[in-house]
């Protein structure tokens, strides 16, 4: 082995982070060596941490909730995905040089898409919510060539500020069970407070997959609604967690991940908490 390389996650809080055991068992794939640490980092103090992590020498950084706009702000260059949400989940340190990448977009997709079985061309999909997470997935799903998406959010001018900017359809949530969809998505932080997100559990009669980007050990909530209201399959955002990290990595190190068994080790992880 060589030199052992550098990286974190760095967030406000970040200590539920999964991403130090995550990238440990990626790095293990490919007998690398790596070190991958917590750092709580104040808030307004975001550009100071990177650029004492730079100082010493570490190779790159996730980064979560709230810092992903300051962190694609910070860097000197964005790829397509974080200009576009105009958020970076992933920071490379080149030199003086800081680039960004966003693969939230990416990772949800790889998920629905490969481990799930769900093609989402020419799909009809709802989302719940117009905060940062949904900015973050839409470019990547926006690629996939949907038939229509839709966004429902509490605050009306926020989702159609965003439908606005992505050419979608912002819609109201007493709106929601007028329509048949294909994939509904919950993107608000409902699951988080033990709550359902304020859908017309009719919306998902007829529903082919229902994705909480929220995991946890049991179903979420959402999940709940959705499969009483007749959603025909449903999963928590697990998935998406491993294959947003391992898109990481592969932007660090040029090698990408297999997902499969780190995504059974750790649903096993969490599930015996």
């Amino acid at each position: 082995m060589g030199k052992t390389s550098k990286y974190a996650v760095v967030g406000n809080p970040v200590n539920h982070s999964l991403s130090p055991e995550i990238h440990e068992l990626f790095a293990k794939q490919f007998n690398e060596s790596i070190s991958y640490t917590k750092i709580e980092v104040p808030l307004g103090e975001f550009d100071a941490c990177i650029e004492d992590l730079m100082n010493n020498e570490y190779s790159g950084v996730n980064v979560t909730i709230p810092f992903k706009a300051d962190a694609y702000k910070y860097a000197s260059k964005a790829s397509s995905y974080a200009r576009q949400a105009r958020a970076a989940n992933t920071l490379k340190f080149q030199g003086n040089k800081i680039f960004a990448e966003n693969t939230d977009g990416p990772g949800f997709v790889s998920d629905v898409q490969e481990r799930l079985g769900f093609p989402l061309q020419d799909k009809t999909i709802l989302i719940l919510g117009a905060g940062g997470s949904v900015r973050g997935i839409l470019p990547a799903l926006l690629d996939c060539l949907p038939r229509k998406v839709s966004v429902a959010n509490r605050s009306v001018q926020r989702a159609s500020e965003l439908a606005d900017e992505f050419g979608i359809q912002s819609i109201l949530y007493d709106e929601t069970g007028s329509e048949q969809y294909d994939l509904i998505v919950n993107a608000t932080p409902t699951s988080l407070q033990a709550k359902a997100p304020l859908i017309d559990p009719s919306a998902f009669e007829g529903t082919g997959l229902a994705y909480d980007l929220v995991y946890a050990s049991e179903p979420t909530p959402f999940m709940v609604v959705a499969k009483k209201g007749g959603a025909k399959a449903v999963s928590d955002g697990l998935g998406m967690l491993v294959e947003q990290a391992a898109l990481s990595y592969k932007y660090w190190t040029d090698q990408m991940p297999e997902t499969q068994p780190i995504y059974e080790k750790i649903r096993k992880q969490i599930s015996k908490k």
